[in-house]
């Protein structure tokens, strides 16, 4: 065996198993620029209505178990959203869906997000698809700090038929958000690599729903007639 053979033989191997720390290490790129920017264009939007939350973001931002919350002077320990999956464990904190029998962020939402980055990890997107993941998940968590928190349309009670009403249309709002998110996040889902496409359908397929099918559906429509 020649010399350069064996030297193309190792880097080949090299790559192969080094690709899922690689494929870690930009997703850690991608979830920097995207937090740097909800810590500051994001969060002035919440202090607009909630009020000026200290000097710098750290004070009023904190790590919660597996979340991030926010205090302002209007209200206090908000769901911010991050490239954190455990954002679906503080809406779920916040409203109590599963008390009546609404488990999009238990049985949808958080193990969807984990499965996304689960197959990060194993390296089964390209640098595409990993920033095109993690835009998906801060566009989808901000569409629902948005639609609940600054536009005040999900009411939090302890009503049972009122949570029911809450939970219903947190469920069906973001649904019906995930289209948009998923077109125009990073290079667009249509314009990403086929390898991540068939991965991207093998990721959430476990767990969709008839109802989010539809909306996937909708997205494959627009890729093939825009």
């Amino acid at each position: 065996m020649s010399k350069h053979l064996s030297i193309s033989i190792i880097f080949v191997l090299s790559v192969t198993f080094l690709c899922p720390s690689y494929a870690a290490s930009i997703g850690e790129k991608i979830k920097d620029q995207l937090q740097t920017d909800l810590k500051t264009n994001y969060l002035k939007k919440m202090e607009t209505q909630f009020g000026d939350c200290g000097s710098t973001p750290e004070s009023c931002l904190s790590v919660k178990d597996d979340y991030i919350i926010a205090n302002f002077p209007k209200k206090k320990a908000a769901c911010f959203p991050y490239t954190m999956c455990g954002f679906y464990h503080c809406m779920e904190e916040e409203y109590h869906c599963s008390d009546v029998g609404v488990n999009y962020f238990t049985q949808l939402a958080f193990p969807t997000c984990n499965a996304y980055e689960s197959n990060i990890k194993k390296g089964y997107f390209s640098d595409k698809g990993v920033e095109w993941i993690y835009s998906v998940m801060v566009c989808l968590q901000k569409g629902l700090i948005d639609e609940c928190l600054l536009n005040g349309n999900c009411k939090v009670s302890n009503d049972s038929q009122q949570k029911i009403i809450t939970c219903n249309h947190i469920t069906e709002f973001t649904l019906a958000y995930h289209p948009g998110c998923y077109i125009n996040s990073g290079v667009g889902v249509c314009h990403l690599p086929l390898k991540d496409k068939l991965n991207i359908w093998k990721t959430v397929n476990p767990f969709m729903t008839a109802r989010e099918r539809q909306e996937a559906y909708k997205v494959i429509f627009d890729c093939f007639i825009p």
